[in-house]
Formats: C-alpha cells, structure tokens, sequence
C-alpha cells in the first residue's frame, strides 16, 4: 500500500495494518490531515481541526507499536466526532453562536470509549445548530456540501461526518441519530451509518 492509499482504507482494516505494522499511526493521522485540508473548502465537514493533539497522539501510538505494546482495538486509527458530543479540551459549539466558545472538561461517553480503544482525535464535524434539521448548515461554520454533487446537501444532521468519511478524511466517525441523523447523511454520501 502506498501512502496516497491510506485515505481509502476501512478503520477495521487500518487498525490491523497498524497492529503490523504496515501503517504507521502518523502515516494514518497525517492521510487524514492531508484530505482534510484539500477538502475542507469545498465540502466544507469540519467545524474545528485539532492536527497538532492528533499528530502528538499518533507519534505515542506509534512508540506503543514499536515497543510492542499491548494495543487497543482501534489504535491509531483516526477518528471525527460531530459536534454535538462533548470531547475534552476542544470546543463543541453544537453549530449555535451560544455555545460558540464552549469547551467541555470531560469527553462524552461514546468519545471517551473510541479514545481508550486507542483511535485518535482529528476534529470536530459540522452539524446545523443543535443538529435539529435534515441538512447541514450552521449559522456559524456554513454549509456541508455533498461529496459526489457540491449542489447538494450531505444531509443531516450528522452531515459534516458523513462527508468526512466518504471523502477519506478519516475512516470513521462518529454522529448522533434520533430520527435519522446519521442514517441520511449516509444515505446522501454513500457510506454505512449505524444509529448509535
């Protein structure tokens, strides 16, 4: 596998890459950043970026795997979180001017368990204010645009995962889903979406 593959690869198949050291985890944080930043003008998924906590986490991971280390299940693999679920440290602005410069002491439950399995933070995806409508856009970060068709909507309102990951901008998210939140958008960008 070359490094311009790595965008392309499944988190399940990227973990056990990492495991043999195949992968490196920087090479998978850095596949992620890289997309991310020749994306995020046009598609438009993430609301807040954290490449310097991710870069540092990769290079820990990455020691773990080469001192032999007893890894988690998803170590190294890279990972986006709407930005309605809380993560330690960096804001979560739940798309509303309101919450704008919240930041949150603790990481939400499902945030807290993808980080002890060893996956690594990259950022924060868009989400429309408090996530209440079927596309994506926020009054404070704009529009989610469709991956395949720009015209389009990625749908919503876990939309800014959804473009992330069918765009290799890391290959796993997560969203929240109480009437079809995830299920849309991945029906729109042509991904899996489980409802957690």
């Amino acid at each position: 596998m070359t490094t311009g593959d790595i965008h392309r690869t499944d988190a399940l198949t990227l973990a056990r890459q990492i495991r043999t050291k195949e992968v490196s985890p920087v090479e998978a944080v850095d596949a992620a950043l890289r997309r991310i930043e020749a994306l995020q003008p046009t598609v438009n998924a993430f609301i807040t970026v954290t490449a310097d906590e991710a870069r540092d986490a990769a290079r820990r991971a990455e020691t773990a795997v080469m001192a032999g280390e007893r890894l988690g299940p998803l170590h190294g693999v890279p990972f986006s979180v709407k930005d309605l679920l809380f993560t330690k440290g960096v804001r979560t602005t739940m798309g509303s001017v309101i919450f704008a410069e919240q930041v949150s002491g603790e990481d939400a439950v499902p945030v807290r368990r993808l980080r002890e399995a060893g996956a690594i933070l990259i950022g924060k995806t868009t989400t429309p204010e408090f996530g209440h409508k079927p596309l994506t856009d926020s009054p404070l970060f704009g529009a989610t645009r469709n991956p395949w068709d720009l015209t389009r909507t990625a749908g919503g309102s876990s939309g800014g995962a959804a473009a992330a990951v069918a765009t290799g901008q890391g290959p796993l998210a997560l969203g929240t889903d109480g009437g079809g939140s995830v299920r849309l958008p991945a029906a729109c960008c042509g991904i899996v979406g489980l409802k957690p």
